[in-house]
């Protein structure tokens, strides 16, 4: 039977007294525990010690794998380079905009590599076809790829659990292609949020100049394809905890303490990104400028230890508790220190009577994937586990914030924004409070954990791994036997995006050492036609010569094996609409650097290959707009091609070309193939011919009756070649 393969850097076990591995239930765990399905779930992660440290790996393996778990064992020098290095000092700032943060060793990005094949050679070890890999987080971001190499066909998903930051930021990388072109390994990337994955297309684009759909592209014969799926918090762990019998007696306890006065809460791991530097700054403000709440409030900080191994953390550590005790010399009383800082964690019992007991709920980080502890909160506001009323302040640059619209939000930088939004939330009257509360409940019990597990797991498995099925490219082997039919047979061939990829400078283009021998081999039984939007002097250069028909630019003119010399298709084509179009040209070349203008005997063409890469595209359909509008009298067609917007006249196409040769040429079969608009006049005739074949390269909105791309299209040529001369 299949299965599911979880792969995450830190395993879901502790190592008991005796050595011995015991699951334990985080939230990712608890999610992935939920997951509606009936394959069974292993677990691929490293160990948390490193080989130095654990005496028998091959004992602790053999003892895991009875839990469904395989170990990844990790030196300490790959430790320190590839967890400490390069995944917590180099890519956790960037992620979290904080480029000023990290830090760049050459070392650290090879033991990031290193241990990134570690993970993919444990996963081989257990994997099979048909099984499912579903990969989490920043520390894997080259697995994806890693896996697709070695065994193709497997089902891959990959959900990142931080933000993904614009690609401004995203760049100063130095392996930012590297970490892209593993991420595309995957046929399912999930973010938490639309800006996230905005951000994703935003460096596929400036990176990696991939131009993206918003939830798909195409890509050496698959299709990738990403989403949005923000991760819920433990809704079945939170009320199971308020279950507990420790929950009362912590919330009697802590309600005998508090007496009348109000609580403020907050709940976060010791993070630069979390802000609490900022927010003793906002409590600070709050205590000076409204002297009403003194001695009636006491902030709660629960700060849960993070890296303290780390000098950047252990600072912070250190700066946050001398500015809590700087805060309480100055404002506490008698009776009472207006701040308790928390230095630890807290069973979940005594966390949720934390949340049920306070008025409100300060979650406040400057940068956040998620924060789940605003959805914590708001879930544990129950009247029937006697919680109290509360407001949550939130920030808005936390990933939960789009789905929580109802929480007081705050720009965490501005003090005086947060200290006037704590007053609100101590002055909001108790019906507006549960009015905003219940508001967001029903939404993140719908979409706890759980659930965006189940939705994750569902889109990846309707996902298929199958390369003809949904990747957009066809099974064109069906066409073989076509081509044994009796009778004449032709091949209509588009060039740049077709037989050849594209490259910066046109002239760079050219055909490689092995594409005239093929199409020669081929031209032997069947006829050949280059329709290109290519001007003939380079048709001429590279393909005359070979018995092949020669269509340049889109259709206009041509030269046939039987009559070399170069001809208008339509002699009566009519090209005066030049002078109207051409102002618009020269003004969007104008206003935007890396671009030009080219001239053809039947069209204009607006070249941005070499333009930045989200300006050039803004531009292009800005100029499409325009030009649409004011061609509509015109006899043009205008169309956005591959990096280009091209303005042709209407009596010149490829279409109107190959409807020609296959009436003078007698055909019963043909093939036409091309890669964008201009091609699409090709797939649009109605040839009166036995078989007629069209197929599109690169993308699936087209009237072709196949996709693929160039490589399978190379290699469908080839094996046609060979089918032809069995």
């Amino acid at each position: 039977m299949s299965k599911i393969i979880l792969v995450s850097n830190r395993l879901p076990v502790r190592l008991n007294e005796d050595g011995t591995p015991q699951r334990t239930t985080g939230g990712l765990a608890s999610a992935l525990a939920a997951v509606e399905s009936e394959k069974p779930q292993h677990w691929v992660g490293w160990s948390g010690n490193s080989l130095e440290n654990t005496p028998d790996p091959e004992a602790l393996r053999e003892s895991m794998a009875k839990l469904d778990i395989v170990p990844v064992f990790l030196s300490e020098d790959e430790i320190d380079g590839f967890y400490e290095g390069y995944a917590n000092a180099t890519l956790w700032p960037l992620l979290h905009y904080m480029a000023q943060r990290a830090r760049f060793e050459n070392d650290w990005a090879e033991h990031y590599r290193r241990a990134n094949e570690k993970f993919a050679d444990a996963i081989l070890e257990i994997v099979e076809e048909g099984d499912t890999v579903w990969i989490h987080d920043y520390h894997l971001f080259l697995l994806p790829a890693i896996l697709r190499d070695r065994m193709p066909n497997l089902k891959i998903g990959f959900f990142l659990h931080t933000p993904f930051p614009s690609s401004e930021i995203f760049r100063v990388l130095p392996e930012r292609q590297e970490i892209l072109q593993g991420l595309l390994g995957a046929d399912l990337i999930g973010f938490h949020t639309y800006n996230y994955l905005r951000h994703f297309r935003s460096s596929l684009l400036q990176i990696l100049g991939l131009e993206s759909d918003m939830d798909h592209l195409y890509l050496d014969g698959r299709r990738p394809s990403f989403g949005v799926y923000p991760i819920g918090h433990n809704h079945k762990g939170f009320h199971e905890a308020m279950a507990h019998p420790g929950y009362l007696e912590t919330h009697a306890e802590m309600s005998g303490s508090l007496k009348d006065r109000k609580l403020i809460l907050s709940v976060e791991r010791l993070d630069y990104t979390k802000g609490v530097p900022q927010k003793l700054a906002a409590i600070r403000h709050f205590l000076e400028n409204y002297p009403q709440h003194r001695g009636n409030v006491v902030f709660a900080i629960i700060a849960v230890p993070s890296r303290e191994s780390v000098d950047e953390y252990a600072e912070l550590t250190e700066d946050v508790q001398r500015e809590v005790g700087a805060i309480n010399g100055e404002f506490a009383t008698m009776d009472l220190a207006p701040i308790n800082f928390l230095h630890r964690g807290f069973p979940p019992h005594e966390l949720a009577a934390f949340y049920s007991l306070a008025d409100s709920c300060l979650v406040t980080p400057l940068v956040d994937g998620m924060n789940l502890v605003a959805k914590e909160y708001v879930d544990c506001k129950r009247k029937k586990f006697n919680a109290r009323p509360g407001a949550l302040i939130l920030s808005e640059f936390a990933g939960a914030a789009p789905e929580m619209p109802h929480a007081l939000r705050v720009n965490p930088y501005s003090v005086s924004e947060v200290a006037a939004a704590i007053d609100q939330a101590l002055t909001m009257p108790e019906d507006e409070m549960w009015e905003r509360t219940r508001a967001m409940q029903d939404h993140i019990v719908k979409n706890d954990a759980g659930a965006w597990a189940n939705r994750f797991v569902a889109d990846l498995e309707e996902h298929s791994c199958d390369l003809n099925e949904d990747s957009g490219v066809s099974d064109l082997s069906v066409l073989f036997d076509s081509f044994k039919s009796q009778g004449q047979k032709a091949l209509f061939l588009d060039y740049d995006g077709t037989l050849r990829g594209f490259e910066n400078k046109a002239e760079d283009a050219v055909p490689d050492s092995e594409l005239v021998p093929l199409l020669k081999r081929l031209s032997k039984h069947v006829r050949i036609a280059i329709v290109s939007g290519r001007p003939k002097e380079f048709l001429e250069k590279h393909f005359a010569g070979h018995g092949f028909a020669l269509v340049a630019e889109h259709g206009y003119r041509w030269s046939r094996p039987d009559s070399p010399e170069w001809a208008l298709v339509n002699p009566l084509v009519d090209v005066s609409w030049k002078e109207d179009v051409i102002p618009h040209l020269e003004q969007a070349t104008q206003v935007t650097p890396g671009t030009h203008i080219e001239t053809k005997p039947s069209a204009l063409v607006w070249h941005y290959r070499l333009a930045d890469p989200e300006f050039g595209l803004w531009q292009a359909h800005r100029l499409l707009s325009e030009l649409t509008e004011t061609t509509a009298s015109l006899p043009v067609a205008v169309h956005h091609g591959k990096k280009i917007v091209e303005v042709a006249s209407q009596q010149v196409s490829k279409g109107s070309a190959v409807e020609f040769l296959i009436n003078d040429w007698n055909c019963r079969t043909a093939l036409a193939v091309g890669d964008d608009q201009t091609d699409e006049t090709m797939f649009a005739i109605e040839a009166d011919i036995q078989n007629y074949h069209t197929i599109h390269i690169g993308g699936s909105d087209t009237r072709a009756n196949h996709l693929s791309d160039i490589h399978h299209f190379r290699s469908f040529l080839e094996e046609l070649a060979d089918h032809l001369e069995a």
